[in-house]
């Protein structure tokens, strides 16, 4: 159940953000402990967004930890979310990454999105992407909604949920 719209719930404050990237670093680091996994679960800051970022480890531990598609990874964040989330009394917007797997697939789907965009303007049909978690359907939202032409939709029950690009 998502912490949204829960009362007592706020958005959390820059200070209560790196409590709880430490917090979720912490957890993270003894979960992969307890896996046997030898990396560091490091907290970082980019633009408005907190991660906790898994580097160090070797390569196959981190292809363990993304999984199919970054499974893996999404089962460990939304775990971590739980946890922190009730360890603190907070609703926690910190993102787990590994080597920087959730960097570059935003990147991707960015310039997919940009792409897409450009083929709807063009032909004036709307065009529905791949099924996508709620993070990387933002992601396409936020994108399309920069780009004159176009609008975007989800259609779709989880785990199918996907993003349709529609002319404007």
């Amino acid at each position: 159940m998502s912490d949204r719209g829960r009362p007592g719930r706020p958005d959390p404050t820059p200070d209560q953000l790196e409590e709880q990237a430490d917090a979720v670093a912490d957890f993270v680091e003894e979960l992969l402990s307890l896996m046997g996994i030898d990396a560091i679960a490091e907290p970082v800051a980019v633009g408005e967004r907190l991660y906790v970022d898994v580097v160090d480890g070797a390569d196959a531990d981190m292809d363990l930890l993304l999984g199919a598609h970054g499974q893996t990874l999404d089962a460990i964040q939304e775990l971590a979310r739980q946890v922190v989330s009730r360890q603190l009394d907070q609703r926690v917007r910190v993102i787990v990454d590994v080597q920087d797997y959730r960097k570059r697939r935003e990147e991707q789907l960015q310039e997919h999105a940009r792409r897409v965009a450009d083929e709807v303007i063009r032909e004036g049909e709307e065009r529905e992407l791949e099924p996508m978690n709620p993070l990387e359907r933002k992601i396409v939202h936020d994108t399309l909604a920069l780009i004159a032409g176009v609008g975007s939709l989800s259609r779709g029950e989880e785990p199918d949920r996907y993003v349709v690009v529609v002319p404007a």
